[in-house]
């Protein structure tokens, strides 16, 4: 199955996703694997991470070191761009750009009675992050992690994150619904937005340093492509605009294109829709909550939504084609 056919099926069923791969792009362009905690396997070195004293980072060891049941691992020639082009990379973008808005979000409205406006925007914000989150978890749990685990070792702790950052999705779920117009953010949301990120982004970076690498290893582009078929057509819009939109531009997802070999009137059938499906729902709330002021209407152009598109100012960013490290913190 071509990557345009498969395309051209979601565009007319209303559903869009992007993938990374070899010629065809893969679901693990859009996904994260398992938010998990816990231990790792020997074959991974843990270190602890400064920034938050608590999460303690998994590092890569011998590439052959996780092999399961003698499977190879001389793919890695196969793929035919850098790792931080990956569509992984890109995904956990939008991952840590939507935190780090959230972060600002809930600074910005501290120590002030909460506004009618604020609440909705918060609540509308939040449930849309969340859809983000869990769309990865869901695709990764059925299809990605098994994947893996056919012929890898994969360390325990990548799959054991997603307890603890589940739990703390579940209690900023809570506060976020329970806003009130007229009283004061609650101190507590702060503290566990704050806690959020910092877990998150350490384990965004697990992921990129173990899974990346162990991915191009052990399986052939082609292979993985196969998997996407089932569900390139499930993937909510929502989440597809999230993966658009914060490629910054539409040049620099032009290049994501033009790098998985997607014809570029796939832009306009598919992917600049969903941009502004998301603009519209989720980063007009940003902006209205930074500005101080409700949004007239939708925003969807950059210079109605600097605010937001600026906000960490790309720290969040692996940019394609570099070494890697988004700043976290």
């Amino acid at each position: 199955r071509t990557l345009f056919s498969a395309l051209s099926t979601g565009t007319a069923n209303c559903q869009h996703t992007p993938f990374s791969g070899g010629a065809p792009v893969h679901l693990l362009a859009i996904m994260s694997f398992s938010l998990r905690s816990t231990a790792s396997f020997s074959r991974s070195r843990s270190t602890k991470n400064s920034s938050s004293g608590q999460h303690s980072l998994t590092t890569l060891g011998e590439i052959s070191s996780y092999a399961k049941n003698g499977a190879g691992y001389d793919h890695a020639k196969e793929w035919h761009y850098p790792e931080t082009s990956d569509g992984w990379y890109r995904i956990h973008n939008a991952v840590r750009a939507e935190i780090t808005k959230l972060n600002a979000c809930v600074a910005k409205l501290a120590g002030a009675p909460l506004q009618e406006w604020q609440v909705k925007s918060m609540q509308a914000y939040w449930k849309g992050h969340e859809k983000t989150v869990h769309s990865h978890h869901h695709h990764e749990d059925d299809l990605f992690t098994p994947m893996l685990k056919q012929r890898t070792h994969l360390p325990e702790k990548l799959e054991t994150d997603h307890v603890g950052l589940v739990q703390m999705m579940d209690q900023i779920g809570e506060h976020v619904k329970n806003l009130k117009v007229g009283a004061p953010l609650p101190a507590q949301l702060l503290d566990l937005v704050a806690r959020y990120k910092t877990f998150m982004e350490a384990h965004l970076k697990e992921e990129e340093t173990i899974c990346v690498p162990l991915m191009r290893a052990y399986f052939e582009p082609d292979f993985v492509a196969k998997l996407v078929g089932e569900v390139m057509q499930k993937l909510d819009p929502m989440v597809m605009g999230s993966f658009v939109h914060h490629h910054r531009d539409k040049a620099g997802f032009m290049q994501f294109m033009k790098q998985e070999g997607i014809p570029f009137f796939v832009w306009y059938l598919n992917f600049k829709g969903t941009r502004t499906k998301y603009r519209k729902e989720m980063e007009t709330h940003v902006q209205a909550i930074l500005q101080g002021k409700p949004a007239a209407k939708p925003y969807t152009s950059k210079a109605q939504l600097s605010l937001a598109m600026n906000c960490g100012n790309y720290s969040w960013q692996v940019p394609p084609g570099t070494g890697g490290g988004a700043a976290q913190g």
